[in-house]
């Protein structure tokens, strides 16, 4: 009866202690050369982007020239530059003028969510299993 009612407990306080385990937000880039100024997408020049935006740039363009095209850069959003994010869920696109010629950068921010199947539903067992487990203590209990 006893190890029924801790086994109730536990499967029941774990699911609560432990939070569901959801990746953080993601920030994607990718460049490719050969792009022309687009009037309906903002326009950056290289010489005026800031360290951390040209680290960005640079990262994703080598990234693109070393492997086969379509290969983006992916990041920790809190790592990445603000100026360069964009809002959850969204894809953001810039000329950038580089060497006298015209770059894509499309910046996307993938975002989580908590799967109920994979991730709410077993925590949801666990806790229905753990109040089993403690009505069939209090039953062997106070059963005459």
């Amino acid at each position: 009866m006893v190890v029924l009612a801790l086994v109730g407990f536990a499967l029941i306080a774990a699911p609560v202690a432990s939070p569901p385990d959801v990746p953080e937000d993601r920030i994607e880039y990718y460049v490719e050369d050969g792009w022309m100024d687009n009037e309906d997408q903002v326009n950056l020049a290289y010489a005026n982007l800031t360290e951390a935006e040209r680290a960005v740039f640079d990262e994703a363009r080598q990234t693109n020239e070393n492997t086969s095209s379509g290969t983006t850069v992916n990041a920790s959003a809190g790592d990445t530059p603000e100026s360069l994010t964009p809002p959850p869920d969204s894809i953001r696109l810039y000329n950038v003028r580089y060497d006298g010629e015209w770059y894509l950068l499309q910046v996307r921010h993938l975002t989580y969510e908590v799967d109920f199947v994979t991730q709410q539903l077993p925590r949801v067992g666990s806790m229905a299993v753990g109040v089993v487990c403690l009505v069939g203590a209090a039953y062997r209990r106070f059963a005459v």
